[in-house]
């Protein structure tokens, strides 16, 4: 698992190598949603994986895609709700990458519980 680190911006941008790729994390705050939207560039590739993807609570995104990992917005008070605004994206939630394995692992033991 890897943490991404946020900010209340409303754009960041962060390079990440990752699974043996080199990759442009491009977070966007959409004001009408109140949340967050990304692009993911695969630089060894020259060419975007995905634009426009939302984040949300309990949905991880990427997981239609053939990848070895999925981004999972996490509440970090268990609340279950996503983000109403930019400082609560850099506070309350964390944004995670996730081996597709461990993401279907922890989906499994919160089944359990």
């Amino acid at each position: 698992m890897h943490i991404i680190q946020t900010t209340p911006d409303d754009v960041l941008e962060q390079s990440l190598s990752l699974y043996d790729m080199n990759l442009k994390l491009t977070l966007r705050y959409n004001a009408v949603l109140r949340g967050y939207q990304f692009d993911l560039f695969n630089i060894d590739k020259d060419e975007y994986i995905t634009k426009n993807k939302g984040l949300s609570v309990g949905s991880p995104s990427l997981i239609e895609f053939n990848l070895p990992f999925v981004l999972v917005l996490k509440d970090k008070l268990g609340l279950g709700a996503n983000s109403t605004s930019k400082t609560d994206f850099n506070n309350r939630m964390q944004l995670m990458v996730m081996e597709k394995g461990e993401w279907r692992a922890s989906i499994r033991q919160s089944s359990r519980t």
